[in-house]
């Protein structure tokens, strides 16, 4: 048993400053659960993130253009980069943010003629590196030893992941928990043992690139803590084994300097783009004892034009009035028509008169 790092429950917070905290939070986990009494000596990236919180140094822009330069889709590391953490206590909006970043490892156990070799654990042949085979409802990240994340819980979601908060719903939402594929080994049902280095460059790489989503969300670097560190005297957890804090600090540098150059590179083409300004006109230097003086203009006559006289115009003359139209004639094919007609209709007419009599 190792002295646990002092909470304050009222302020929902450990004791100190953020470096104070970091440096009780990220001592050396040994097999077993057992934790070094030491506080931790913090690498100088991380130190200096953490002596000023607040100045972060980096925008969502700035990170959505890295992202997609990288080809790295939002929803695999915690969701939208424009989006806030959740709040602590259950997401409530009068609740601190999200102040602590969990590092934890998965301790997959092996199969029986498994071993720790790298080119078997480090590859898509274990079964631990694939991504549709993690169990759901965990942690908010996992990532696995080839580098790949998946949300399991957006950062926005609270979410409990250790013994620590199990306690008091308050304390759901004060953390933001992942997980590190890391496989184990051990006699019967123990798992003590662990590969040596621990995790990969890859993974250290995306966790470094997950800190910085978490820290530009919350408006703060946040303070990261081991699980074990965190469960001390409340539970039995021995994670993260073998994490090396000086791999994954430069892997934070290289991550920070990427999303910075971001920004760089934009600024840079917006000068190239920019319209040069005009040159200024030369004027030649005027010689001493001459000088030039403006002569007034002469005021303008007015000069008087004669107008010319109007032209007369004459009366329209009257058109002579259009005689009507005559109608045109018959044809004589349409007078004989007639003509016949007449003749058939009194022929009728004599008939019937014939028959009433």
């Amino acid at each position: 048993m190792t002295t646990p790092c002092h909470f304050n429950s009222a302020q929902l917070s450990f004791e100190g400053s953020p470096l104070d905290q970091a440096r009780c939070l990220l001592r050396t986990v040994k097999p077993h659960g057992i934790v070094a009494e030491a506080p931790a000596d913090l690498p100088p990236v991380l130190s200096s993130l953490l002596a000023s919180p607040a100045a972060l140094g980096v925008t969502k822009a700035q990170l959505r253009s890295f992202l997609q330069t990288q080809g790295i889709a939002e929803s695999t590391v915690g969701g939208s980069v424009t989006d806030r953490i959740c709040h602590a206590n259950s997401d409530d909006p009068n609740a601190p943010l999200a102040r602590y970043f969990v590092i934890h490892d998965t301790s997959f156990k092996l199969g029986a003629g498994q071993d720790f070799d790298p080119d078997f654990i480090n590859t898509a042949a274990w079964s631990g590196n694939k991504l549709s085979g993690l169990p759901d409802g965990k942690t908010h990240i996992y990532i696995t030893r080839l580098g790949e994340t998946r949300t399991d819980r957006t950062y926005g979601t609270p979410w409990r992941a250790t013994q620590f908060e199990k306690p008091s719903t308050r304390f759901r939402g004060l953390f933001l928990h992942h997980e590190l594929v890391q496989p184990r080994m051990g006699p019967g049902t123990q798992d003590f043992q662990s590969p040596d280095p621990g995790f990969t460059p890859a993974q250290y790489a995306r966790l470094a690139l997950q800190y910085v989503i978490a820290g530009v969300r919350r408006g703060e670097w946040m303070v990261p803590v081991y699980h074990c560190v965190l469960d001390l005297g409340v539970g039995d957890h021995d994670d993260p084994q073998h994490f090396d804090l000086a791999a994954w600090d430069a892997a934070l540098q290289t991550t920070l300097a990427g999303v910075r150059a971001e920004q760089a590179e934009a600024d840079v083409a917006v000068i190239a783009a920019a319209p040069t300004a005009p040159r200024a006109r030369r004027t030649r230097p005027r010689k001493a004892g001459r000088t030039r003086t403006a002569k007034k203009a002469a005021p303008r006559r007015k000069v008087a034009v004669a107008r010319k006289p109007a032209k007369k115009t004459s009366a329209k003359k009257k058109s002579p009035a259009k005689s009507p139209a005559k109608p045109p004639a018959k044809s004589r094919k349409t007078a004989a028509a007639v003509k016949k007609a007449g003749k058939k209709t009194a022929k009728t007419r004599a008939r019937k008169s014939k028959k009433r009599a």
